[in-house]
Order: C-alpha cells, then structure tokens, then sequence
C-alpha cells in the first residue's frame, strides 16, 4: 500500500510538472514578438514666416502636416512609427513641446520614453503662397542631428510637399525605400488632396487637440466632402468618433 500511495504521488507530481511545463510553452508561445524596427516620431511643426493666411490657419496647419507627414512614413513597412496622440501625451505628461523648450536634450529624452530613434522637427515659412518646410532628423541615440532638409512648394499645391518631405526623412533613417507596386498602390489609395482640403483636415486636427469634438468631426467632414478619396480625415474621424464619417 506505502509503495502504491508513493507511485500515485509520484504520477501526481509528475503530472503538475508536465502540465506546468505545458503552461510555461504556451505563456511562451502567446507572447508576442518584440517589434525591432527603429522607432519615428514627427513633432508639430513651428511656423517661421506667416504671410498670407490666417494665424489660426498656421497653427492648425502645424499639426495637420505633421499628422499628414506621419501617415506617409507609416507606409513603410521598415519602421515602427509613434502615433501622434501618443506623442501628445508625453510631451503633455513632461511639459514639453511649447515653442522654444525642445533641444536636443529633451528630443533625447522623449525619444527614449516612446522608444524612437528618430525624432523629426519641422519649421513652416510661407512667404504670401511660396511655401518652404525645414526639417531635421535627431538620431536619439547619438543625441546628433542627422540631416537637415528642405522643400518647397505653393500653397495651391501644398499638400505635394508631403510626400516629398516623407521620402526624405526615410532616406535620413537609412530606411529602405518603398518598392515601386507597393507605391504605387500607396498612391492609388491615398490620392493627392486639394488644399482646401488639407486645411479642412489640419483644423479638424487643431480641434481634436483642444478637445472640441464636435467642430474636428465638422471639418473632417468637410475635407471628406471637399474631396471624398480622402483616406486620412475618414480614418482620424472615426478613431475619435466610431462612426462619425462612416
């Protein structure tokens, strides 16, 4: 009987084992991959000359070609790209991000915290519809500057400038270049927008920011009606409100 009860135990403990091991393969088996890609993330951009528009224009324009400039990098399958609300909420959280507070220091630091490698910073002159955008990419590791770049463009064709400034920040992140089919693609599902429309998304953007749900909702759907093919107001619009532009 002593040799059958220890047998048993033996089993039982056996199968604890078995069944722990078991568990442990399948915690290990469901745990998901640790993403690799180098991290990128783009500021808001400041605005260095304003002549011609609005001030509140510029100020939502800041953000809407940052927002703009983050979905075209997203495309690239290579990097792993910051969302822009969560950007918003660090600098938020470190009181950073007002005109002027953010060096390289800081640019270190947050690229830390959202765990991205490059940090973007962007400065929008428009000199009565000749439009210019500098940008640097800050390598957050090395707490260097990469490169600087420039592109200009009109204000009729202002959204043209976005994809142009996107291939240049990949090309200064050594990212490889999209292939032709998948740009191609990219394009035909993300045609080129008026700008009447791209204003109408960057203050939806600048709303959103101040938490007037209402009036974002409003001008994204404007730039929907203004130009219907317009993937980036449609999706924005209805990640802050589920089915507000369906």
């Amino acid at each position: 009987m002593k040799r059958l009860a220890s047998g048993t135990i033996a089993l039982a403990f056996g199968a604890l084992l078995v069944g722990a091991g078991g568990a442990r393969a399948q915690q290990t088996a469901a745990a998901p991959q640790q993403d690799t890609r180098p991290g990128l993330a783009v500021l808001d951009f400041e605005i260095g000359l304003a002549m011609g528009q609005p001030r509140e224009d510029y100020d939502a324009l800041r953000r809407g070609l940052a927002s703009l400039t983050v979905a075209e990098v997203a495309a690239n399958p290579g990097v792993r790209v910051v969302e822009r609300a969560q950007l918003q909420q660090i600098l938020q959280e470190q009181n950073l991000g007002h005109e002027g507070r953010v060096d390289s220091m800081s640019l270190a630091r947050i690229g830390r915290l959202i765990g991205a490698r490059y940090m973007v910073t962007g400065t929008l002159f428009d000199n009565h519809g000749n439009l210019r955008i500098d940008t640097r990419v800050f390598d957050t590791e090395t707490s260097q500057i990469l490169k600087t770049e420039s592109v200009r463009g009109k204000w009729d064709d202002l959204y043209d400038m976005v994809p142009r400034l996107a291939q240049l920040l990949m090309r200064d992140a050594s990212l490889p270049p999209l292939e032709r089919h998948a740009m191609q693609e990219f394009r035909q599902q993300n045609p080129a927008p008026p700008t009447q429309a791209v204003m109408a998304y960057s203050r939806a953007v600048l709303y959103a920011d101040r938490g007037d749900t209402q009036h974002a909702v409003e001008q994204y759907r404007r730039a929907l009606q203004i130009f219907p093919q317009y993937t980036q107001p449609k999706v924005d619009c209805n990640r802050l409100q589920a089915g507000a532009c369906s």
